[in-house]
C-alpha cells in the first residue's frame, strides 16, 4: 500500500517498517457521531480481487491491532449459546482457508450498505469502525441471512432460482417438519453427539451458505477471517 493510500481518517502516513501498523493510538483517531462515521463512499464488490470491507471492534482490540500489528480472532469471546455455529465455522475455514492462525475468527462485512454501518455503528459507542482492504484469497465469504440456519440448528433449504416467497416457504415447510421431528429428541444434545446421518444431513445444508449460487438477491453477506493486520487498515474512525 503506498504512502499516499494511507492518508485517511486514522491512519498515520509517515513511512514506518513494513511489519508495523501505521494507526494512530485510540486516543489520537478522529471522533465522529455514529451516524457520520461510516465512509462517505461504500464500494461493496465481493467478486473482486482484493476486498474493502468494513468491521466494528472495542477499544481492547483496537489497541492490540495497534501494539502488536495484528488481531487475530477469538470465537471464545462470542455468544456463548452460538460456539457450537462458531466451531462449525473454524472448520469450514480449516477445509476452505488454510493456513493462518489456528483457531482465529474475525467478522466483517463485505457488502454492507451506509444505512448498515449506521445501524451498527449507533450501538457501538466507544468503539472504533475500521475499513480494510484485504485480498479475496484471505476471506471466506456467507450469506448472512442463511447463516442463521447455522445459529439456530435449522435444516438449510436455499431458494431455487426465480423461485417467490411463497414458493419457498411452500417448499421448506414439509421438509423442516420432516427433519424437526426427527431430530426433536436431540434438541439438547450438542450435534457433535446427535446420530450421525442426522449430524451430516443438517451440517451439509449449512454449506450452501458458501455458494454464491444460492444467495439471495441482493445478498446481505458477512466475511470471516483468521487475523487482520494493522498494514490491511485505510481508515480508522472512533464512534461516539
Amino acid at each position: 500500500m503506498s504512502a499516499a493510500a494511507c492518508i485517511i481518517d486514522g491512519v498515520d502516513p509517515s513511512p514506518t517498517t513494513a511489519d508495523r501498523p501505521r494507526l494512530r493510538g485510540y486516543q489520537k483517531l478522529p471522533s465522529r457521531p455514529w451516524f457520520l462515521a461510516p465512509p462517505l463512499r461504500v464500494l461493496p464488490d465481493p467478486s473482486a480481487d482484493v476486498l474493502t470491507m468494513h468491521t466494528i471492534q472495542n477499544r481492547d482490540a483496537y489497541e492490540t491491532l495497534v501494539n502488536d500489528g495484528v488481531l487475530i480472532g477469538d470465537s471464545a469471546l462470542g455468544w456463548t449459546e452460538f460456539q457450537e455455529a462458531y466451531s462449525w465455522m473454524h472448520r469450514q475455514m480449516d477445509h476452505r482457508l488454510p493456513g493462518g492462525p489456528p483457531r482465529g475468527l474475525l467478522w466483517l462485512w463485505p457488502t454492507a450498505t451506509q444505512a448498515r454501518l449506521r445501524d451498527d455503528a449507533k450501538h457501538a459507542r466507544g468503539e472504533v469502525l475500521l475499513t480494510v482492504r484485504v485480498r479475496r484469497q484471505r476471506v471466506l465469504l456467507s450469506e448472512f441471512r442463511d447463516w442463521h440456519a447455522v445459529l439456530n440448528r435449522h435444516l438449510h433449504v436455499p431458494a431455487l432460482p426465480g423461485e417467490s416467497d411463497e414458493e419457498w416457504e411452500a417448499r421448506w415447510n414439509p421438509l423442516d417438519d420432516d427433519f424437526t421431528a426427527r431430530a426433536d429428541p436431540y434438541r439438547t444434545v450438542p450435534i457433535g453427539e446427535w446420530p450421525r446421518d442426522l449430524r451430516v444431513e443438517i451440517e451439509s445444508s449449512w454449506e450452501a451458505i458458501f455458494a454464491p449460487e444460492t444467495w439471495r438477491t441482493p445478498p446481505v453477506l458477512q466475511a470471516t477471517m483468521r487475523e487482520l493486520r494493522g498494514a490491511d487498515v485505510v481508515r480508522a474512525v472512533r464512534i461516539r
